[in-house]
């Protein structure tokens, strides 16, 4: 937390901070504090919204777009970058099923589920009714390889 004189640094510092909360959130376990008694897994509302943030952040920076998400969200597909090679369904379900309703609404998309997904590669899996997984710990170690590519060329 500091005064920026520019708008570089303070992105800069802002992604470094988000990449070490959302990474404090994944690893955080319910199961062992007493005040999630009977609850399970991670932060992961927070952890999800805060790595999404990330990915249109980064996407705002990179692909421009002003407020325009739809762009933004394009930087996983990037080869320079997430190279996901997401389908164009699978970027709109992680903007808006996710990022969207659980930014402006506290709640995602019914029946598209968390996972933090330790082992998994994929960031985002298919599950067998045809819904989604997001899995946090695989996008999680992938927005920290961009963050810090992004923090190198700017």
């Amino acid at each position: 937390m500091a005064l920026h004189l520019s708008k570089s640094e303070m992105q800069k510092e802002a992604l470094k901070e988000l990449i070490e909360v959302a990474e404090y959130c994944i690893n955080f376990d319910k199961s062992s504090d007493p005040r999630w008694n009977g609850y399970t897994g991670c932060y992961g509302y927070p952890s999800a919204l805060i790595l999404l943030s990330i990915v249109d952040n980064i996407g705002s920076i990179i692909k421009g777009g002003g407020n325009d998400t739809k762009t933004h969200f394009q930087i996983l597909n990037d080869p320079s970058y997430y190279n996901l090679s997401l389908s164009n369904d699978q970027v709109e379900t992680l903007r808006n099923g996710y990022r969207n309703k659980l930014t402006h609404n506290s709640y995602m998309e019914i029946g598209i589920g968390l996972r933090i997904g330790f082992g998994e590669l994929e960031i985002l899996s298919q599950r067998e009714d045809g819904k989604y997984w997001l899995n946090l710990s695989p996008l999680l170690n992938i927005s920290k390889k961009v963050v810090k590519k992004i923090i190198e060329e700017t």
